[in-house]
C-alpha cells in the first residue's frame, strides 16, 4: 500500500470552495430545494461535503478504502435517523466524484473517483455492513443500571452502584470491561442514531471519567514492576477514554504510567519520552482523518535521536480496526483492539 501525501493536501484544500461548487451543481439538478434551502440548511449541506472531503483525503492517503466505506456506514446511520434519504446522500457523493475531475490528474481522480464509488455502494446498501460504532453490545445487568442512572443525569447514584460494587469484591478491571467499555459504546451509538443528544453524550462521558478517577486508590496491589509507559493522543484528538482505560489496565498491572491525555502537540510528546525513557509508547487516534498525525508522531519520535531505537510504539483506535494492517504501515510495532490487548502486548514488548 502506497501512501498519496500530495493528493491527500489537494484535497484538504479543496475544503475551502468545493463544497459551494457541490451546493451549486446540486441546486441545478434540483431547482426545487434551491427555494426550499434556508441558509441555516445551505451551511449545513456545505459542512457536511467539506466533512466527507476530510474523510476521503484520509483513506486517499492511505490507499485504505475500508476507511472510507466504513464512514459511509456510519453517515448511513447518522442521517437515516433524522429522514434523510440514501438517494440524496449518494448524489452529494456523485456530485463530489464529478466536481473533482477537472481539479486532479488523471491517475489522482482514478483512485479519489474509486474510493467515492465504494463509499456510495455502501450508503445504498444498508443490510450488508453496520458501522462499528453502530452495532450493540450486549450488557450486564450492572452495566444496564449504570447506563440508566447516566442517562437520567444521575452521577451520585452511578458513582454508588460502582463503588459498591467494588468495595464488594469485585475487581476495578472488570468494572472496566464489564460496565465501562460496553456502555461507552452504547452512548456513542445512542448519539449516532440520534437518540440522545451530544450533550447528554458529553454529560456520559465525562461522568464515567469521574466514576473512573474515583476507582484510582483500588488499583494497586503493592506489586510495582519498574516498567514505564507513555500514553497520549495525537494533536486534535479530543477522544480519549479508551487510552485513559488502557493506561488504567497497565496501572493495574504494577506499572508506572504517565498518561498525557487528549489533543497532545508532537514536539511536547517527543520531548516527554526523550525525558522519561519509557519503556513503550502507546498512541491513540478515534478519527480517521488523525491517522496521519499518528504517522506524523512515530515519525518524529523514531527520529529523536535521545530515544532508544529499540523503544516499542503501540497504536490503538477505530481506524485501526477498520483498516487490520494501517499500524505496519505508519510504523508502529503493534496494535491492540482494546485495554486488554494492549496489557497483554505491553508485557510482550519488555520481553524482547
Amino acid at each position: 500500500m502506497g501512501k498519496n501525501p500530495g493528493l491527500k493536501e489537494k484535497l484538504i484544500a479543496l475544503k475551502s470552495d468545493l463544497p459551494a461548487q457541490v451546493l451549486e451543481e446540486h441546486f441545478r439538478l434540483r431547482p426545487d430545494m434551491k427555494a426550499a434551502y434556508t441558509g441555516h440548511q445551505k451551511m449545513n449541506f456545505k459542512n457536511d461535503v467539506a466533512w466527507i472531503i476530510s474523510f476521503l483525503a484520509e483513506s486517499v492517503w492511505a490507499s485504505e478504502p475500508a476507511l472510507f466505506e466504513e464512514f459511509a456506514s456510519w453517515l448511513r446511520t447518522f442521517l437515516a435517523s433524522v429522514g434523510v434519504p440514501m438517494k440524496d446522500v449518494a448524489e452529494s457523493f456523485d456530485l463530489l466524484k464529478s466536481s473533482l475531475s477537472d481539479k486532479l490528474k488523471p491517475d489522482e481522480y482514478e483512485l479519489t473517483g474509486s474510493i467515492i464509488d465504494l463509499g456510495k455502494q455502501r450508503l445504498l446498501i444498508p443490510e450488508e455492513k453496520t458501522s462499528i460504532p453502530a452495532r450493540e453490545m450486549p450488557q450486564t445487568d450492572l452495566a444496564g443500571k449504570y447506563l440508566g442512572f447516566l442517562l437520567k443525569g444521575n452521577r451520585s447514584s452511578a458513582l454508588s452502584v460502582i463503588l459498591d460494587e467494588v468495595k464488594n469484591g469485585k475487581p476495578v478491571r472488570d468494572i472496566y470491561l464489564e460496565v465501562f467499555q460496553p456502555v461507552q459504546y452504547e452512548i456513542g451509538r445512542l448519539w449516532q442514531t440520534k437518540k440522545i443528544s451530544v450533550a447528554q453524550e458529553h454529560f456520559c462521558t465525562a461522568a464515567t471519567q469521574l466514576v473512573m478517577s474515583q476507582l484510582y486508590p483500588y488499583f494497586f496491589t503493592g506489586d510495582r514492576k519498574e516498567k514505564k509507559m507513555v500514553m497520549t493522543c495525537v494533536p486534535g484528538e479530543l477522544h480519549e477514554m479508551g487510552a485513559r482505560m488502557v493506561t488504567d489496565f497497565l496501572e493495574m498491572q504494577g506499572w508506572d504510567t504517565y498518561y498525557l491525555g487528549a489533543n497532545m502537540p508532537t514536539n511536547g510528546v517527543v520531548k516527554f519520552i526523550s525525558d522519561s525513557r519509557p519503556n513503550f509508547v502507546a498512541i491513540s487516534a478515534t478519527m480517521t482523518f488523525h491517522i496521519s498525525l499518528v504517522e506524523e508522531m512515530i515519525r518524529q519520535i523514531r527520529s529523536e535521536t535521545c530515544i532508544p531505537g529499540k523503544m516499542k510504539i503501540l497504536v490503538g483506535g477505530y481506524p485501526f480496526k477498520v483498516a487490520p494492517g494501517l499500524w505496519r504501515e505508519i510504523g508502529a510495532d503493534a496494535f491492540a483492539s482494546d485495554a486488554t490487548e494492549a496489557a497483554g502486548i505491553a508485557e510482550e514488548f519488555v520481553l524482547t
